[in-house]
C-alpha cells in the first residue's frame, strides 16, 4: 500500500514538473500563430496571450519548485519566437520601404532579441534585469500595432517616416543589450516602502490606459525605461 502511494506521489511530482513547460509551449504557439497570420490586431492579441503565459510559466516553476535547465532553454526559445521573431515580422509589414533595406530594422530586432536572451541565460538570477527584457520590447511594438490597427493617424504617419522606422529597432536593441539595471516585480512582497518605483509604475500604467488603451503598452514601456534610469540615478535598484 505504502509503495503504491509512493509511486503515485512520485508520478504526481513528475507531472507537475511539466506544467511550466505547458505554459511555455502555449506561449510559443501563440507567437507562431501570430507569425503565420500576419495580422496586426489579431497578432497583437495573440502576443499579449503569449506574455501572459510567459508570466505564468515563471510563477508555476517557482510555486511548484519545477525549475530546470531544459525549462529555461525552452522558455528562451519560446520568447525568441513570440517576442523577437513574430513582432519583428509584424513590424516589417509596416515598412515604408519597398527595397531590401526594409529588412534591416526587423533583422536588428531579431538579432538583438536573440542575443539578449542568450545573455540572460548566462547570468545568475537577480531581483532586477540587466538591460530591457525582450517581452518589454514586444509590448512596445504591440502598442504600436494596436494603435495602427485602430487607425491612429499619428502612429500611421510616424511609421511612414523612414527615419523613425529605423530608429525604433536600433533604440530597443541598444536598450536590450545595455547594462542598465531595470527593476522587476520579483521582490514585490517587500511592501510599499521597498517598492516605490514599482507602485509609481503601476499608477502610470493606469493613467496611460485611461488616456489611450492601445498606446498604453508602448507608453508604459518607455516609462519603464525612464523610471529604471531614474532609479539607477538615485541608486534604488541593486
Amino acid at each position: 500500500m505504502k509503495r503504491g502511494i509512493t509511486l503515485i506521489s512520485r508520478s504526481t511530482q513528475a507531472m507537475t514538473k511539466f506544467i511550466p513547460s505547458i505554459f511555455t509551449s502555449i506561449n510559443l504557439i501563440c507567437g507562431f500563430i501570430a507569425l503565420i497570420l500576419g495580422d496586426h490586431y489579431i497578432g497583437s492579441i495573440l502576443l499579449l496571450f503569449a506574455v501572459g503565459f510567459d508570466v505564468m510559466d515563471g510563477l508555476a516553476a517557482r510555486m511548484l519548485n519545477a525549475q530546470s535547465e531544459i525549462g529555461k532553454e525552452l522558455d528562451s526559445l519560446a520568447d525568441l519566437v513570440s517576442f523577437g521573431i513574430a513582432p519583428a515580422f509584424l513590424y516589417y509589414l509596416l515598412s515604408p520601404l519597398d527595397t531590401w533595406v526594409g529588412f534591416i530594422p526587423p533583422c536588428i530586432l531579431v538579432a538583438s532579441s536573440a542575443l539578449r536572451l542568450a545573455i540572460f541565460n548566462t547570468k545568475p538570477s537577480s531581483d532586477s534585469f540587466s538591460g530591457l527584457p525582450t517581452p518589454a520590447t514586444a509590448l512596445f511594438l504591440i502598442g504600436i500595432f494596436l494603435a495602427y490597427s485602430a487607425g491612429n493617424e499619428d502612429i500611421v504617419n510616424l511609421l511612414n517616416n523612414k527615419i523613425i522606422y529605423f530608429v525604433i529597432p536600433f533604440f530597443f536593441a541598444a536598450m536590450m543589450l545595455s547594462k542598465i539595471n531595470m527593476f522587476s516585480f520579483k521582490n514585490i512582497n517587500k511592501g510599499l516602502a521597498g517598492n516605490k518605483i514599482q507602485f509609481i509604475f503601476l499608477i502610470c500604467i493606469a493613467a496611460f490606459a485611461f488616456i489611450n488603451i492601445n498606446l498604453a503598452f508602448s507608453l508604459s514601456v518607455l516609462n519603464y525605461i525612464f523610471l529604471s534610469i531614474l532609479a539607477n540615478r538615485f541608486s534604488t535598484i541593486k
